[in-house]
Order: C-alpha cells, then sequence, then structure tokens
C-alpha cells in the first residue's frame, strides 16, 4: 500500500482471499506520555525501514535502488478527533506517547505480514455508569479517503468488563480466538485469526510485484467507548437469500455498530506507523460468529458459542 493505487490492487487482491467464511461456509469480504488524540505531530517523513531488505524478484522491487522513502499518508493532528462525553476519560498506552510512532514490536515491520504483538493500554476516569467497555483498533489514514473501507478496521473487542482498566501488551492475532483469554468475559474479533491485527500499511516486501518503492506512513487509532451496558448483542448480520448464510465483513459490522451505540463517553489514543512486512499472504478465512437464533434457528458446524 505504497500509493493509493496499490491500495487498490492489494483491496482488490485481499477481498478475494479473505472471505470471512459464514459458519462453515465462505463469507463475501473477507506514548510514554498519555492523553487524548487528535493533538501532537505527524508521523516520520523520511528515513529507511528495519524491514524488506533488498532481494530479486518482481519488477518492481528490481525498480526500487536504496532505501524507499516515507511518506505520510495525512497526520495525525489533521484527523478530527472522536472525543465525546467526559473530557477526564483518557485512554494511553505507557509503550508510545500519543500520535507518535507505534513500537516496531506492535507492527509486523521486520516480519510476515500480520505478525505483531498489541500495545499495553490503559484507561482512567471512568464516567460514572459505565458497565462495559468496547475496544476498536483501526487505521484511520485509509478511513479518511474511504470511510468504509474494510482494511481501516483491524480489530474489535466488547464486553470488557466495568471493573477493566488496563489491557496487558502481547496479544498477537495468531492462536486467538473469539473469547479473549487477555480479557475473561470479553469478545473480540479481526480480519486475522480473530486476535490482534497489527499495523502494516507497508505489507509487500521488495520482491513482490505490488512494491511500489514508496512507504507509507498511517494513522492508527485505539477507540475506547463507555458503555451503559455490561454487555452487547452482535448485530445480526445480513443473509444471503440463496444460502441463507451470513455476508459482510464482520470486523467492519461490529465496529461500525460499535460507533453507533449511545456511549457514555469516547475517547481514543493514535499512533503512526509505516511498518514494512518481509513477506505477504493474503489472511485465511475466519468463521462467522454466528449462533443458532442468527441463522434461521439452525446450528450449523463452525458456529463459535
Amino acid at each position: 500500500m505504497t500509493t493509493m493505487a496499490s491500495r487498490l490492487a492489494w483491496g482488490i487482491l485481499v477481498l478475494g482471499a479473505t472471505t470471512l467464511a459464514a459458519c462453515s461456509s465462505s463469507d463475501d469480504d473477507s506514548g510514554s506520555s498519555g492523553g487524548s488524540s487528535g493533538s501532537g505531530g505527524s508521523g516520520a517523513t523520511g528515513g529507511s525501514s528495519s524491514a524488506g531488505a533488498p532481494a530479486s524478484g518482481g519488477a518492481a522491487g528490481m525498480a526500487c535502488v536504496g532505501d524507499p522513502p516515507i511518506t505520510d499518508h495525512h497526520t495525525c493532528s489533521e484527523l478530527p478527533s472522536v472525543n465525546k462525553g467526559d473530557s477526564g476519560f483518557m485512554i494511553s498506552s505507557p509503550d508510545f506517547a500519543n500520535c507518535d510512532p507505534i513500537p516496531t514490536a506492535d507492527t509486523c515491520d521486520g516480519n510476515a505480514f500480520g505478525t505483531g504483538m498489541s500495545p499495553k493500554l490503559t484507561w482512567t476516569g471512568v464516567p460514572a455508569g459505565t458497565k462495559s467497555f468496547a475496544l476498536t483498533f483501526k487505521d484511520i489514514a485509509i478511513l479518511a479517503d474511504n470511510a468504509t473501507d474494510p482494511h481501516g478496521f483491524h480489530w474489535v473487542m466488547w464486553n470488557i468488563p466495568a471493573t477493566t482498566t488496563e489491557i496487558d501488551g502481547g496479544m498477537t492475532g495468531p492462536g486467538s480466538d473469539y473469547h479473549s483469554s487477555a480479557v475473561p468475559g470479553a469478545l473480540q474479533w479481526s480480519n486475522l485469526a480473530y486476535g490482534f491485527f497489527p499495523p502494516c500499511p507497508n505489507p509487500f516486501p521488495r520482491d513482490n510485484a505490488m512494491f511500489t518503492c514508496m512507504l507509507s506512513n498511517d494513522i492508527y487509532s485505539f477507540t475506547l467507548y463507555a458503555l451503559p451496558t455490561e454487555t452487547i448483542d452482535p448485530p445480526a448480520p445480513t443473509l444471503d437469500p440463496t444460502t441463507m448464510m451470513p455476508t459482510g465483513n464482520y470486523v467492519v459490522n461490529m465496529a461500525t455498530y460499535i460507533d453507533t451505540l449511545p456511549a457514555i463517553a469516547v475517547t481514543e489514543y493514535r499512533g503512526t506507523s509505516h511498518a514494512w512486512a518481509t513477506s505477504f499472504t493474503p489472511p485465511s478465512g475466519a468463521k462467522y460468529p454466528c449462533t443458532q437464533d442468527m441463522i434461521t434457528g439452525m446450528m450449523t458446524d463452525g458456529c463459535l458459542q
């Protein structure tokens, strides 16, 4: 995703390969300092990446000599804040400052696409009446250009108990499932093996024909919602009239649904990344978290409970 054209091409590629399975069949698309977001500087505008060492391969990679330039895909301060409600409600991370680069270990940089751990997150000033939290992780640089682009939505967690005020770092996608082991009682989803899907704005290595010798520096947001209910029910999926199976990208559906809920307050924390993967494999399909009531009263093999 080094240019808008490559983002579009990747979208076409991944949409075809990350089709979320509808139960057992496939779906159609798949700081050291804290503070609130909407302030702070932009990300890096130059320098080199630690990933993607020169390699022989595709024409695009062969044409790229030296370190690819890093270009800001928007800046942190120019994108409007989504904070609302009690201004004392704040989320932060001890691992990076608001609007600063997200640590390499918490991205795909220097590793395969989709690999990387989550940073530690903490929050304070929980508003009165809060009974649970929901958390989304999004590439808001992509969403600033297209609010419905499925690749802007990375990961979502909901039904986080109201007694929780932090999530330890180190969550990963591989090995995770619908029921979070990091936050008992919480549910989660991503476009990559359920768990945390780290920043990876530049998924194509030098030897991939999709690489265009430019690295995008994107803006990411951890958005936390204080909700007045202990749990929320996933929205019922749209059913394909022929197969009666769910359709739609579940991460997009769930994240946008949470955004419509009457939250008591919303706070976000931003970071930047120009992470560059050393290899790219499109995400494989993940089972849709359906229930008996969501599929015309019938239980389908592979449904998550």
